[in-house]
């Protein structure tokens, strides 16, 4: 059997996409699982067993048994069109049921599922016997070796302080004492990790942490996916607010911290699984976007504020 999986944006989503895979190959071992994705999600499938090619484009010559669309975009469908496939699937994004629970609170069945249940729903569809997998992501030995050299010694949590959208992220002064308490009342140091774009926020946490920077291991901006990933494997524990370092993590298995503000776990991207503990507040004002968005409509952001550090500290310490 032969499977090709579309899904180009964004990291989060892609990371994802291994749960199907994961699915697909626990049920069908002979399956020959293809990805189709931009080039810079690429390294997202190195080294996983359960992915065969990762294409960036259409393999129009070649035929599959079957071919799912988890994107569902005016991209994706022309892929879609170039691509042979006995089956052709694609999944429901849930766009307008989200759109209402946006507006008007109203929960509509579709968002009763997760994505990744949602990404293997048009194969439990057309028959397959498949059940929902987590998410796998594989670093190597070298990888692990490389995130130990440039990690603190001893047992460190990952800290994930940025977001595409500046509503998701928490505020830098309790960074900084998450920081502290991490490391006098759980004996943890601290990597940080981002993009380079979120490397001006990093440094100003680490400048607030006073004497505890001798604590603190700064890699924002320093790391490409896979030793990012590796970093994150190598850690105790990780925090981040709701982004692609959630289901990064998930996929290694680490125990995170996850802090939802703007978005909500009705939008489908909280992980199941015990070692993953979401932190969120009830408020009117949520959510109050689909992903997050430029600016508060409050000016407060009281769905991240009110995130006390030591809500987090006593997260990780159920984890340790």
């Amino acid at each position: 059997m032969r499977v090709i999986l579309i899904r180009y944006s964004s990291l989060g989503d892609v990371v994802l996409v291994t749960s199907v895979a994961r699915s697909i190959k626990t049920a069908y071992p002979e399956a020959e699982v293809d990805i189709l994705t931009k080039e810079e999600y690429f390294p997202v499938f190195s080294h996983n067993p359960d992915i065969g090619r990762v294409l960036s484009r259409p393999p129009f010559r070649e035929r599959y048994d079957y071919m799912a669309d988890l994107h569902s975009s005016i991209r994706s469908a022309l892929s879609r069109r170039l691509i042979r496939a006995g089956r052709k699937m694609v999944y429901n994004k849930a766009a307008t049921a989200r759109r209402v629970f946006l507006h008007s609170g109203m929960m509509q069945g579709t968002l009763e599922k997760t994505v990744p249940e949602r990404y293997i729903e048009p194969f439990i569809q057309a028959g397959l016997k498949v059940t929902l997998s987590k998410p796998r992501i594989e670093v190597s030995p070298r990888e692990e070796e490389e995130a130990s050299r440039l990690a603190c010694p001893g047992p460190y949590l990952a800290l994930v302080p940025g977001a595409k959208w500046m509503t998701k992220e928490w505020f830098q002064e309790k960074y900084v004492q998450l920081i502290i308490k991490a490391s006098r009342e759980l004996g943890l140091n601290t990597v940080i990790l981002g993009t380079e774009e979120e490397k001006k926020l990093s440094d100003s946490i680490v400048a607030g942490t006073g004497t505890f920077r001798s604590h603190v291991i700064n890699l924002a901006g320093k790391t490409d996916i896979r030793l990012f990933a590796a970093l994150i494997k190598g850690a105790a524990a990780a925090v981040t607010p709701d982004s692609a370092a959630l289901h990064i993590g998930w996929g290694l298995s680490v125990p995170v911290v996850a802090l939802f503000g703007p978005t909500v776990k009705e939008f489908g991207f909280q992980p199941d699984d015990e070692k993953v503990a979401i932190l969120e507040k009830d408020l009117e004002c949520r959510p109050c976007s689909l992903h997050g968005s430029a600016k508060c409509r409050y000016t407060d952001r009281a769905c991240m504020q009110r995130i006390e550090v030591h809500e987090v500290i006593d997260a990780l310490r159920g984890f340790l």
